[in-house]
């Protein structure tokens, strides 16, 4: 964890002359990113945050992941709104790097275990991310950006063979058993025509560390699109499934049904995307199985970033598996 690009008060205050966003007052580095840069910007006008894109992130995506929250935020979506500058631009070029200022947004995430799960997630949180979900599925009907998911189920094979040949080493009888599901949902999900059911942008990556709460526990905001993409929204509610509705590896039914019950008070599942629930709900652990064993393989050592345990979504995609 820690701040790639260092900048200092003075740059800061050169590169806020192209907003209107009052004087600086102070920076705070956010010592929490991974990919980019964060800082909190205090200015006499209110609080801002400033990300500096750094290499993960491919700068063909960032207008579609940009006017993302603009439109969300349009739409009375708690997400961080971009800042235009005074030449209407929301990316703009700093320390010769692409960058970014967004409204502040109050609250803090969940904090995970040692082990990387989240012990503190209630009913409460379930039922507020379910609403949440659903009002923004609703509020990208109309809009028009494109960006490919490209963690989608067709990419899994490409994705999948890329460490295969590594597999025995970690655990014997995963290669098979990984190729084996990827075929049976490859299989499943060409079957139920996903044609037929509603596809948008979509967040796609809804995790705990992605969502905001006061100290009374009520969500106040949505953060991280930088993985959102078109997909259907059945498979984005899947994977925050996957992410909120278990207690460590055991399924809990109640977190479940409160999210579902929630969501379909705001936006109502058709027939064939109930039909298709449980195998989106297979597909999505399989996607963050093979994506936490792609990162276990080939991140550096060195890297800042924390491996996530795989076997996390192991478990998860068996018990998904038994039920279609």
């Amino acid at each position: 964890m820690a701040v790639y690009t260092k900048i200092t008060t003075s740059q800061l205050q050169q590169h806020l002359k192209n907003y209107e966003l009052g004087e600086l007052l102070k920076i705070t580095e956010i010592v929490d990113g991974i990919d980019n840069s964060n800082f909190i910007i205090h200015t006499t006008q209110n609080k801002f945050i400033l990300t500096i894109f750094e290499k993960r992130i491919n700068p063909a995506d960032l207008p579609f992941f940009i006017n993302l929250k603009e439109h969300l935020a349009q739409k009375k979506i708690s997400c961080p709104k971009p800042i235009a500058n005074k030449n209407n631009e929301f990316i703009t070029k700093f320390l010769n790097k692409n960058s970014v200022i967004v409204s502040f947004l109050n609250g803090k995430t969940l904090q995970p275990n040692d082990q990387g799960y989240y012990l503190n997630i209630t009913t409460k949180h379930c039922q507020q991310v379910g609403q949440t979900l659903a009002k923004m599925h609703l509020a990208v009907s109309d809009f028009k950006g494109y960006r490919n998911n490209d963690l989608s189920i067709n990419n899994f094979q490409n994705l999948f063979a890329k460490f295969a040949n590594k597999l025995e080493q970690y655990q014997r009888g995963l290669n098979e058993e990984i190729a084996d599901g990827i075929a049976v949902l490859n299989s499943l999900w060409q079957n139920h025509h996903p044609m037929q059911m509603p596809k948008n942008a979509v967040h796609l990556d809804l995790f705990a560390d992605n969502v905001f709460f006061d100290d009374q526990q009520n969500l106040t905001g949505v953060i991280d699109f930088y993985f959102a993409g078109v997909d259907l929204l059945i498979y984005d509610l899947a994977i925050t499934i996957n992410a909120w509705c278990f207690d460590e590896t055991k399924f809990n039914y109640e977190k479940y049904t409160n999210m579902l019950d929630s969501y379909q008070n705001i936006r109502e599942i058709n027939n064939t995307e109930k039909n298709f629930l449980e195998i989106a709900l297979a597909t999505a652990s399989m996607r963050f199985l093979l994506t936490r064993l792609h990162d276990m393989f080939f991140t550096d050592k060195n890297s800042l970033v924390k491996i996530k345990d795989p076997q996390e979504y192991l478990q998860k995609f068996r018990y998904f598996k038994q039920k279609l």
